[in-house]
């Protein structure tokens, strides 16, 4: 009985010493995962990319003020392999809906909740259609996609943004063709 009496009479100062260590052990696993070696790392060149914000911003309001459309799509019929990079179009018209040619650049695919599966792919133009673009990039992950357009033509920047949602990948038949 003297020890539930002496933890009564204690008790204040025993919940106190309980808070503390709770905010203690709490702490020390806070910086064991973020030292250890696989922890993930913050994005590279954020440092950099801050202090370029403001120019990135004021090309990103002159492409907004172009009113050109753009439309990402993963074409049909173009067999597609998981683990390997498939096709996705971009397609860029004016506001008036005339094709926009002549565009240099690349696209990036960002993963928001995994950004180890960032891709980057150069544009191609394709020459039968007017205004429209492919890249390779590999996108296998189903889900929601960031697609950043990054181009130039002739001095001008065009840049653009979009959240895509990304189908799962039909399963490959494993039967052999007779």
């Amino acid at each position: 009985m003297s020890v539930w009496k002496t933890l009564s009479d204690y008790r204040w100062p025993i919940y106190v010493g309980g808070l503390l260590a709770m905010s203690v052990i709490s702490s020390g696993v806070l910086v064991y995962v973020a030292t250890r070696p696989d922890s993930p790392r913050p994005i590279k060149g954020y440092y950099e990319a801050a202090q370029a914000w403001d120019a990135d911003e004021a090309v990103e309001a002159a492409s907004r003020d172009l009113g050109w459309n753009v439309r990402y799509e993963f074409p049909d019929g173009v067999p597609h392999i998981v683990g390997m990079p498939r096709p996705i179009d971009v397609h860029v018209t004016t506001r008036e809906g005339a094709p926009v040619t002549g565009l240099a650049g690349r696209l990036f695919a960002m993963r928001p909740s995994d950004t180890r599966l960032n891709q980057t792919g150069a544009l191609v133009e394709i020459p039968q259609q007017p205004g429209s673009y492919r890249t390779l990039v590999r996108v296998d992950e189903a889900g929601a996609w960031e697609l950043r357009l990054d181009t130039m033509q002739a001095a001008l920047r065009f840049v653009h943004a979009a959240r895509v949602d990304v189908a799962a990948a039909p399963a490959a038949s494993q039967e052999t063709p007779r």
